[in-house]
């Protein structure tokens, strides 16, 4: 399981997107800035959480083999983000491989 900790801390986001790997599942945590249309002010950044069944990483994967979620960019959607990732990793064990070429989109 991916703990808080494992998630490191709100300034290494601002540089970087934290990837990882577990029991077959990929997932990858970052900052991502939402579109704000012309005229409007901006709107303030978020946490994009994915995961995917494995081998491939993220852009190697097919899209509708993605699942993500948005989160608010501080501590709390953190915390909740990882929550996340740990709640589709238990509930969608069937579809994360168990080797690491065993998938159905080779």
């Amino acid at each position: 399981m991916l703990t808080y900790d494992d998630a490191l801390n709100m300034n290494y986001y601002k540089k970087a997107a934290f990837t990882g790997w577990m029991g077959g599942m990929r997932f990858v945590l970052k900052k991502v800035q939402p579109e704000t249309p012309e005229g409007e002010d901006p709107k303030p950044p978020i946490f994009l959480a994915s995961v995917w069944p494995g081998p491939y990483i993220f852009d190697k994967t097919p899209k509708e083999k993605i699942t993500d979620e948005t989160f608010s960019f501080d501590d709390e959607g953190r915390r909740a983000a990882v929550d996340w990732i740990n709640e589709q990793y238990e509930s969608r064990q069937a579809e994360w491989p168990k080797k690491k070429m065993d998938t159905d989109f080779l």
